[in-house]
């Protein structure tokens, strides 16, 4: 599967024939989401991606592939470290349901000072919501987050 990103990505940015194989259905709305979003021309919104863990892999790479700007990542288990929010570029929280209630309050007053200048791509394998509602996810990032909401579980 590790192979399948560049091919992709390759296809799609050449127009050749797509030689990948036959995909599993959640694989596929992937790939339709990571269309769409290119053909919006990937707004400076931030995106929240509800998908298994190899979607969300597969996905957030291909996305990504062709962004020219800085670009931070974090996931669990790591520090949250947190781009210039003078800079244009693109925070990628991976597990971003696992976030410490410390680094959501961080992340939300980085995000007040950034509006405009950053986007943040967040991916989850399970929706939030349910994770708000018992108090484990503060809701106004919750809401920040999901300016775009792309949910392939369903």
């Amino acid at each position: 599967m590790e192979n399948l990103v560049p091919i992709v990505a390759a296809s799609h940015r050449t127009g050749l024939p797509d030689r990948t194989p036959p995909l599993p259905d959640h694989w596929r709305l992937a790939r339709a989401a990571h269309v769409d979003l290119l053909l919006m021309g990937m707004p400076r919104v931030n995106l929240l991606l509800i998908a298994p863990d190899g979607v969300v892999r597969y996905v957030l790479e291909s996305l990504l592939l062709d962004l020219k700007e800085p670009m931070t990542r974090w996931s669990p288990g790591e520090p949250l470290n947190l781009p210039d929010p003078d800079r244009a570029g693109t925070l990628v929280l991976n597990h971003v349901y696992a976030l410490p209630p410390a680094d959501q309050l961080r992340l939300i007053e980085w995000m007040e000072i950034a509006e405009g200048r950053t986007q943040v791509v967040s991916a989850t394998p399970a929706p939030l919501l349910p994770r708000v509602h018992a108090g484990e996810f503060i809701d106004i990032l919750y809401y920040r987050l999901n300016t775009v909401c792309v949910d392939v579980t369903k």
